[in-house]
């Protein structure tokens, strides 16, 4: 039996390398009961078509989150999905025509283009599949009982009651050659064009910066829960004068020594999202769709409850001039200005804390069951014992490095002619978990013999970079890694 679905017929490109297509519009359950993936269409054609133009189908996104967010959705006001991309092996559409009434007004404007637009036929010997939105054509698949491999083992989601007849954008690529009038483009030909239309869809999409996302992002519940933190913690509110520094840089991910501010709108992000990971056991995905406004609330008040804690634990954080509390000059340098390079100041700093504090709440959860405050409480605990300066043993050359100037491998070999020098922050790939990892050790959390003490040694001094290193350096650090640590635990 076929389809009709209204639409529009639309060329693109040059005479000899046009594309011809379709915008249709589609009720969202005939989209779920007749497109496909590329893996579905016959075995040796799908082979090539997987190879040339699909990504890996991510069942828990497509099945999970996504089909939770088509379901949840008109909950918090309203559901939305970008156009479906759909390419089609074994035969072109049929496109039928329906002219404008020549008396009406505008016939006048249209009438060059008068074939424009139509009906677009589906007989059913075609075979569509989806070349960009799969998980989103898989979580409607889940939703309408379509998709029995992905959904196999997982509970059921029920539909919300109108999603059925939502109406969706499908852009239908066709095989259509009208260069050289055939009726359709050799197969191998074909395939070379979703490769390219994939490839633009995809490798040169631009997408917005992560400080974009979390200013704008209404589904994001760690991007809501940062904006309201700006709002509604004191230390974060800004009067607006230009005679006030702000707290928290809104532009920036990363900061500069000497800049007033005491965090990144990026970094609270990254913290928010480490915390409610930790404390509700979620998966990344979990940030794709909005949870409702329930949950958003009530997540919020633990997350607004481990920021006033983490504000007034961390000594400086309220008081302090900021601007010196970024400084990469060795302390004999420094003079009597008050200046320093505390770790906590810099973004890499307090999301390595967060880590930390996740991890603290992980395990309190794993004996209790539940989360409580006492666990953030006893991460905190004795927080301010711990030597910050970047110049100090569990940091020099762990996270601030000392390497050539022009070595952008920060390589730290002797060089034939002395190199100019420069300090360079780690704050990439790795670097807050191994921060995380020596706050645990500082805090006697592991290594609690001597064995294991000298494999965490081993640990840290493979990860120093440091010019002209020397073991009476590396020795010195130890000390003083292992002073702060008895400092703290007493042994």
């Amino acid at each position: 039996m076929s389809d009709l679905f209204p639409g529009i017929k639309a060329v693109m490109g040059e005479e000899d390398s046009q594309i011809v297509y379709y915008m249709v519009k589609m009720k969202a359950k005939d989209v779920a009961m007749k497109m496909v993936t590329s893996s579905e269409v016959d075995k040796e054609q799908s082979k090539l078509v997987d190879k040339m133009v699909q990504r890996a189908i991510r069942a828990n996104r497509a099945t999970g989150a996504i089909a939770q967010y088509l379901s949840n959705a008109h909950e918090n006001g309203e559901r939305f999905m970008g156009s479906f991309v759909v390419a089609t092996f074994g035969g072109s559409p049929k496109w039928i025509e329906v002219p404008l009434d020549k008396s009406a007004p505008e016939y006048e404007f249209f009438k060059s283009d008068i074939g424009d637009f139509g009906l677009l036929k589906f007989d059913g010997e075609q075979q569509y599949f989806v070349l960009d939105g799969q998980h989103r054509l898989t979580g409607l698949r889940r939703i309408f009982g379509q998709d029995p491999e992905l959904a196999k083992g997982k509970r059921p989601i029920k539909p919300p009651p109108n999603l059925h007849n939502d109406e969706l954008s499908v852009l239908v690529i066709s095989d259509e050659d009208p260069s050289t009038q055939k009726k359709a483009l050799e197969e191998t030909a074909f395939r070379k064009r979703l490769r390219r239309i994939f490839t633009v869809l995809n490798r040169h999409a631009k997408q917005t910066t992560l400080v974009e996302n979390i200013s704008m992002d209404e589904d994001d519940i760690a991007a809501i829960h940062t904006r309201r933190l700006l709002n509604e913690i004191e230390l974060f509110q800004w009067s607006g004068n230009k005679e006030d520094t702000p707290v928290v840089d809104t532009e920036k991910a990363q900061m500069k020594e000497g800049t007033g501010y005491l965090t990144t709108i990026a970094t609270i992000y990254e913290i928010n999202r480490v915390l409610i990971k930790s404390i509700y056991n979620h998966s990344d995905s979990f940030f794709d769709f909005s949870p409702g406004e329930r949950i958003v609330d009530e997540y919020f008040e633990t997350i607004l409850e481990i920021w006033d804690l983490l504000i007034k634990s961390v000594n400086g954080w309220e008081d302090a001039e900021r601007g010196k509390m970024r400084n990469h000059t060795p302390p004999e340098e420094r003079g009597k200005d008050g200046s320093m390079d505390h770790l906590l100041f810099w973004p890499v700093g307090q999301l390595g804390l967060a880590l930390y504090i996740a991890s603290v709440i992980e395990k309190g959860i794993k004996q209790e069951d539940e989360f409580s405050m006492k666990f953030v409480k006893k991460a905190l605990k004795d927080i301010n014992k711990i030597d910050w300066d970047l110049f100090s043993g569990p940091w020099y050359g762990y996270t601030l490095h000392k390497v050539s100037k022009s070595d952008r491998q920060d390589r730290v070999a002797r060089f034939q002619k002395e190199p100019e020098l420069s300090y360079k922050m780690f704050s990439s790939g790795k670097s807050p978990y191994f921060i995380s990892d020596m706050i645990s050790f500082l805090k006697g959390e592991f290594a609690t013999d001597k064995k294991s003490t000298e494999l965490f040694r081993d640990e840290w001094e493979g990860k120093l970079r440091i010019y002209g290193n020397t073991p009476e350096l590396i020795d010195k650090l130890w000390k003083q890694t292992i002073a702060t640590r008895k400092k703290i635990t007493g042994t």
